[in-house]
């Protein structure tokens, strides 16, 4: 299902598919269907506050709830700002492809009222599990989630939040025309997305040289990692892995990544569209390395949490200075009255 657009049309007339066939569609939701099983057969709880440690994840911080917080909440805590600042109380939230409802759960518990879509089905059913358990029901909004693509839902709402996934889009601006559609006059649209194509070689000799010395003091998962790299001749290769895991988001022996679709669009194009289409509120630089470092720390808790909370720190000062270039960006825009 290949889809034309007139360069004439009126964006309240668009009907977006945001991928390109069905077969996409198809295989993404597939990916993700196999992915959710697989986490929740070894005991993953999508929710911050009730999250349990889960060896399924052998380098995600979505292995330990220590760094869950330290890095999904900062994200979510980032949203609620805004929300703050430029939303108002109660507003309608439209978050797209919401997957197992981490952010559609924390910003409903916070008075919000949040529909979350996605086109796997197993996901939306275990969000809605969890969703059937929440105890924090004070201040809560509402929640409602759907089995759904982008261009087959209809609604009008206040905000519409796409958080990393528009990158999975090989079209973008189809996908943020749709976001422009569905969002009521002066609307917000707020995303976090990858901005791969920033990152550079030395940023992953600078994670190179930080793994091998977890590596060497038994803080890593690969334990021989240190050892290998004390010969020089082994370390452009190693960088060559770091930097194609980086920018693939990919480890150097996963075939698929993500899903079949991931990084069809960079983080440059993608805020290209935004720009053009929103009047921004805010842009802000995200991590560099840190999502795919905290995760494969090992050791004791209170070792562990110690270099996640200094690597987190040293994240954030390399960016905030130049020293190394940012993996994510956060982008608020205000539709047109």
């Amino acid at each position: 299902m290949c889809v034309i657009i007139n360069s004439n049309f009126k964006t309240t007339d668009l009907k977006i598919s945001i991928l390109s066939t069905s077969d996409d569609l198809e295989k993404e939701a597939k990916a993700f269907d196999e992915r959710i099983e697989e986490r929740t057969k070894a005991g993953f709880i999508p929710d911050v506050r009730r999250a349990v440690k889960c060896e399924y994840f052998y380098k995600s911080f979505f292995r330990d709830p220590y760094l869950i917080k330290l890095f999904l909440q900062e994200e979510i805590n980032y949203f609620l700002e805004m929300l703050k600042k430029y939303s108002y109380p109660g507003a309608r939230i439209l978050d797209v492809g919401c997957g197992s409802g981490y952010i559609s759960l924390e910003l409903a518990r916070s008075g919000y009222h949040v529909t979350g879509i996605d086109i796997s089905s197993k996901v939306i059913d275990v969000a809605k599990k969890t969703l059937e358990s929440n105890p924090f029901k004070d201040g809560f909004g509402s929640l409602k989630y759907h089995v759904s693509s982008f261009d087959e839902f209809d609604g009008k709402f206040d905000v519409v939040l796409f958080c990393g996934i528009i990158h999975h889009i090989r079209n973008p601006e189809k996908a943020i025309l749709g976001a422009l559609d569905m969002l009521n006059p002066t609307g917000l649209l707020m995303c976090e997305e990858p901005s791969h194509e920033r990152w550079r070689k030395q940023d992953a000799a600078q994670v190179a040289l930080i793994r091998s010395l977890l590596s060497l003091t038994g803080n890593w998962y690969e334990t021989s990692l240190g050892e290998d790299l004390l010969e020089q001749e082994n370390f452009p290769e190693y960088i060559d892995d770091v930097y194609t895991e980086y920018v693939s988001e990919r480890d150097k022996d996963e075939k698929n990544g993500q899903s079949p679709n991931d990084n069809s669009s960079n983080g440059r194009q993608i805020l290209e569209v935004l720009r053009k289409h929103f009047d921004e509120l805010d842009y802000t630089l995200g991590v560099s390395f840190i999502y795919r470092m905290l995760g494969g720390l090992r050791g004791e808790d209170n070792q562990i949490q110690k270099i996640a909370s200094l690597l987190t720190t040293y994240d954030k000062y390399c960016v905030e200075n130049g020293f190394m270039e940012p993996n994510r960006f956060y982008y608020i825009g205000q539709k047109n009255s």
